[in-house]
Order: structure tokens, then sequence, then C-alpha cells
């Protein structure tokens, strides 16, 4: 298989805002180094988690899914899911890959507002993290892949797409392989359901045609960021991955059901590049953040991923053809 490395010139590095100093003490790393970077909306800003050794590393760059929430949250006690990225970066740092997250526009330290965005902003964004990590001295640039959560999985099967020869692997964690129009109306009606609302299909033709309008009107008029993305679908990206790619759902989840996702997942996973290293698991028991829970939501839940997620994760398939991809 052909090599693709990345070279990066030395003088991007000295583009970045770098300051290796330890987080606070809300972070267990010792080798946690803040890493901002520019992007079209203004500085954004990240922490780069290096493990133990002198490198050079591979690396991933986490995607969060929708919301305002930070990043570093997670290594704050008391905040809402305080073991999702912690738990995630701990187990890529056992493997001797570095971690980077950062926070979206607007959010944490990050300068100008992400609801002025759309995917392909965030895309942006996310690349431009990932070749201010490829610039950080102690990573391999040509290994570096891409984890997204929930509407994060849309935005790294963008990035995976649009520059194959820079983003090594794609890892989508209860990302839909289906529209934003489609994903909102199950998720919604999943709800509806749990709450045992009446008149469903109408319910459900309702919303389809709000969101169509919605949709419609985000081509013509300044539009909040609902109108700029519902329009979305995920095929032509998914067709034109080049590099391997594992994703994983969860059984229970209300929000992305693996009956609804996995099927146009394996039908345009690359119908276009030719590429057919897919990997798909479901984790049964486990809800949308793939800790045990049933699948209507309510009750106080797990804070920690279910062993049957770290077995997913593990898959050696996956992993052997990440090496082998870079070879």
């Amino acid at each position: 298989m052909t090599s693709r490395t990345l070279t990066v010139p030395a003088v991007l590095f000295s583009l970045l805002i770098l300051v290796t100093r330890p987080l606070p003490a809300d972070t267990e790393s010792p080798r946690a180094l803040d890493l901002d970077f520019e992007a079209a909306a203004g500085r954004l800003s990240g922490t780069l988690f290096l493990p133990a050794g002198d490198g050079p590393f591979p690396a991933v760059v986490f995607i969060e899914g929708s919301g305002d929430s930070s990043y570093r949250e997670g290594w704050k006690a008391g905040e809402r899911r305080p073991w999702f990225w912690p738990e995630l970066q701990t187990w890529f740092e056992q493997r001797g890959h570095a971690v980077y997250l950062h926070d979206k526009p607007g959010v944490g330290r990050s300068e100008g507002d992400w609801r002025g965005e759309d995917f392909n902003d965030r895309a942006d964004n996310v690349i431009a993290a990932l070749r201010a990590v490829a610039a950080y001295p102690a990573i391999d640039p040509a290994r570096i892949g891409v984890l997204g959560h929930s509407q994060g999985g849309w935005i790294g099967v963008i990035a995976a797409s649009r520059w194959p020869d820079e983003v090594a692997y794609v890892v989508s964690l209860a990302g839909p392989a289906i529209g934003v129009r489609q994903q909102i109306i199950e998720d919604t009606t999943n709800r509806w359901q749990c709450d045992g609302r009446r008149l469903l299909g109408l319910r459900r033709a309702g919303l389809g045609a709000m969101l169509s309008t919605l949709g419609a009107a985000g081509r013509v008029l300044p539009a909040g960021y609902l109108a700029r993305i519902v329009r979305y679908d995920p095929a032509e990206d998914l067709a034109r991955i080049e590099r391997p790619m594992l994703a994983l759902f969860a059984g229970n989840d209300i929000m992305v059901m693996p009956e609804s996702n996995i099927a146009p997942l394996e039908r345009h996973f690359g119908r276009i590049s030719g590429n057919r290293q897919l990997i798909v698991a479901s984790v049964e028991g486990v809800d949308h953040f793939f800790r045990e829970g049933a699948f209507c939501l309510g009750g106080p839940r797990p804070q920690s991923f279910a062993p049957g997620f770290w077995e997913a994760m593990e898959t050696p398939a996956f992993w052997q053809s990440v090496e082998f991809d870079r070879d």
C-alpha cells in the first residue's frame, strides 16, 4: 500500500501558540500541554496529552459532539460526564498515543462563536488542529487519526474524506451514517415514544416538514446553526474515505440507532474510493455514551464506559489495518 507521509514545514510550528506548561491540577497527566492554534474563527484553545517516552508518537484528535460544553469539564469532579474524555485519553495514552482535544469557537478560552459555523467549518477546525499537532516535535505527522463522538462522528468522516493525506484513520463513536434531518426525526420520535406520546406518525410528519422548511430557508436567508447543518448527508463523504474506519454503535442508543445507521454506513463506505477497510460493531446494553443503560432515558447511570465498549475499541483487525495502511 502506498505510504502517505505529511511533511510539516518548521515554520508552521512557529505559528502555533504553544505553552509548554502543565495544566491546572484538574488534569491527572503530568504531560498535558496547552496547545492553541489559529483557525478562521480565531485562536482556538486545546490540550495535547503526551504518553511516556520520547516519541515520535502516533496521535489522535478527539472531536466533541453537539453543544457548547468544554472538554476541560471532563477533568473537573462533579461536572457532566466527567469520565468520557479522560477515560478515552487514558486508554490511548496507555497504548503510546498522544491525544489532542480543543474547544469549539466561543467555548472555554477559544475565540469566535461555533453557532455561526457549519459542518464544513467544524471540519476545517479539526484539520487546523491536526496540523498543529503534526507540527509538534514529539509527534509522527504520518500517524494522526481522528476520533469523533455523536455529531463529532460526522465531522470526523468529513475530515477523513476531504484530507486523506493527513488523516491516518477515523474512529466514530455513535456517529450517524444518516443525514442530519433523518437523525433528528428518529431521535425526537424515540423520545416521544418513551414519553408515551400519541399520534407519532403525525408528529413525525410535522417535524419532517418543519426541518425541510428550515433547511430550504437556510439556503437563501441568514439562519441559525440548525438551518445550516440540517441538509447534511454523509453518504458522499463516506463514499470517498480512503483510510481505515472503526465505527462503534450503542445497542440502546436513543439518538443514533444501530438499526438505522449500520446498513447505510456499509452501503456507502468506500463506494467511490474502493476502500474496504471498515470495521463496524454494535455494543449491546449501552446508551449513547457507551455506559450501561436502557433505551429510554431516566434514572442514574454508571459514570464509566461499559466493559463491552473497551472490547470493541480493542478490535485487532482495525488497529492492524491502521499499521498496515501506513507501510
